[in-house]
């Protein structure tokens, strides 16, 4: 009897740990990934901004759900991109500590990410101080990596940093230097963590030929791309340059200049990020709320063609509050961009 009990015993542990296994293998890729197919988890991505790029969340209008997760997935997306103010959650005085209750927080979105089947990019965004005076800021920059890539060190490859979103100001002219300062760090204890990297300026096109990259197998090009700007950001307020107010009302017709426009961009990044060997991310293009949905339609709709066209992933901004793809109020997607974005037979 004692014997086979034992039997009993061995056959049913035998078969838990072989599904353990078995769930592991479907869940924790076995394998270290090349970098063209973990740009291809990124082929389409979703921003969730104004959500931890606020000082606060829910101070933009956005608290991150568990529900908006399995929203994304269901709607046919790949990824998602966090834009993330770290520096608003961050000691002031070396060695410049994250506050733990907000990485936990992020440890949270990357595991309901992970759950869904979603790869997911942190994304260091919005660092006005370091932009204004970057030497004076330097040590919290590399601080900032130095933590988190020792926390996420064992993370699947589908869990992505970019090291600063849009660099731009007195940064311009040192980027090159800060972000191979940077991914050395990173690579200390990441050697085939997929690293997102763009060109000074607001990572905008014409601006590549001043990227200047270190060897390295893991590194993803991203651009940013907003042109027409009368277009994409009438009516914002906050935006920059020229009278957005006075731009209401401007539609995007898709006529074969316009197309030629996007088109031509497109060719630029995709010659030159042949020539450097490296696979692309389209990671922002969008139009805000005051544009008409017709037009956004159309031009999300070239745009798409011409990224998959080019062999690029692409990241729609955004989500929800401004220049949304979801209706928070509705709860539901606004059908023809969702649609111009995924078809129906890609869902």
């Amino acid at each position: 009897m004692n014997s086979l009990i034992r039997k009993i015993c061995f056959l049913f542990l035998s078969l838990v740990f072989s599904g353990a296994s078995i769930y592991a293998m479907k869940t924790v890729p076995s394998t270290t990934v090349d970098i063209s197919t973990l740009n291809g988890y990124l082929s389409r991505t979703i921003n969730i901004a104004f959500t931890f790029d606020a000082p606060k969340e829910g101070a933009w209008g956005h608290t991150l759900a568990a529900s908006d997760f399995k929203l994304i997935k269901a709607a046919g997306f790949t990824a998602v991109r966090l834009p993330i103010q770290w520096v608003a959650r961050m000691d002031t005085v070396a060695p410049y500590t994250i506050d733990p209750q907000f990485l936990a927080r992020i440890d949270w979105a990357i595991s309901e990410a992970l759950k869904n089947h979603l790869a997911i990019v942190l994304d260091n965004h919005l660092d006005a101080q370091l932009m204004k005076e970057p030497a004076v800021f330097h040590e919290r920059f590399l601080s900032l990596w130095k933590q988190l890539s020792t926390h996420y060190s064992h993370k699947p490859q589908q869990v992505m940093f970019e090291v600063m979103a849009e660099p731009h100001e007195q940064l311009d002219a040192i980027w090159n230097d800060y972000f191979k300062e940077a991914l050395a760090i990173i690579r200390e204890s990441n050697p085939t963590r997929p690293v997102i990297v763009g060109p000074p300026f607001y990572n905008l096109v014409y601006k590549l030929n001043d990227l200047h990259l270190p060897q390295d197998d893991y590194l993803i090009l991203t651009v940013h791309y907003y042109d027409p700007i009368q277009f994409t950001m009438q009516g914002e307020d906050w935006f920059p340059m020229g009278k957005p107010r006075e731009w209401i009302g401007t539609q995007w017709l898709g006529t074969e200049q316009e197309k030629r426009v996007i088109s031509h961009a497109m060719d630029a990044v995709s010659d030159w990020a042949k020539k450097q060997g490296r696979p692309v991310f389209l990671g922002e293009f969008g139009a805000g709320d005051h544009a008409d949905t017709v037009s956004k339609a159309r031009y999300f709709s070239c745009i798409r063609e011409q990224a998959e066209l080019h062999g690029f992933s692409w990241g729609i901004f955004n989500f929800a509050v401004k220049f949304s793809l979801y209706d928070q109020k509705e709860k539901t997607w606004h059908q023809g961009l969702l649609t111009a974005l995924i078809p129906t037979g890609k869902r």
